[in-house]
């Protein structure tokens, strides 16, 4: 599947439906379809929120497709170069007074995927997520 939207929240639901009909099309157990879903709202919100010097419409591909066993998700935005992942973790143990603003949704994102990769290709960034749909061998 690949859907292009533009960078405005109500295109959100959109992506929830086109993916809500990839995932029955596929047979994406709820569990996955659910982290994907999370995963996707997360990078697109911060995406339409920060990565935008300009009011200007601009275009954001969403393609997903099966293969090896996993569910492949690449989000490609032509936004100011950003790489969430050197984005530190927010410390989740800290008191809630100390705590730094931000962090909390790559952890989840990091923690509903199996892989998480970002490149910068040509203008565009490109946030990679991979998810296993089956189990993995169990240990000898």
């Amino acid at each position: 599947m690949r859907l292009r939207i533009t960078n405005e929240r109500a295109e959100l639901a959109r992506v929830k439906e086109g993916v809500d009909r990839f995932a029955a099309a596929h047979g994406l157990p709820a569990t996955v379809l659910d982290d994907l879903q999370v995963s996707l709202d997360e990078v697109l919100s911060n995406i339409i929120s920060y990565a935008y010097a300009d009011t200007a419409t601009h275009e954001i591909v969403i393609q997903l497709r099966i293969a090896d066993g996993a569910l492949h998700a690449v989000i490609e935005d032509d936004g100011v170069p950003f790489d969430p992942l050197t984005v530190p973790l927010a410390d989740v143990d800290a008191d809630l007074s100390k705590r730094a603003v931000g962090g909390l949704g790559i952890r989840f994102i990091r923690a509903l995927n199996d892989e998480v990769r970002y490149e910068r290709a040509g203008n565009r960034n490109r946030l990679s997520l991979r998810r296993n749909l089956a189990p993995p061998p169990a240990a000898a």
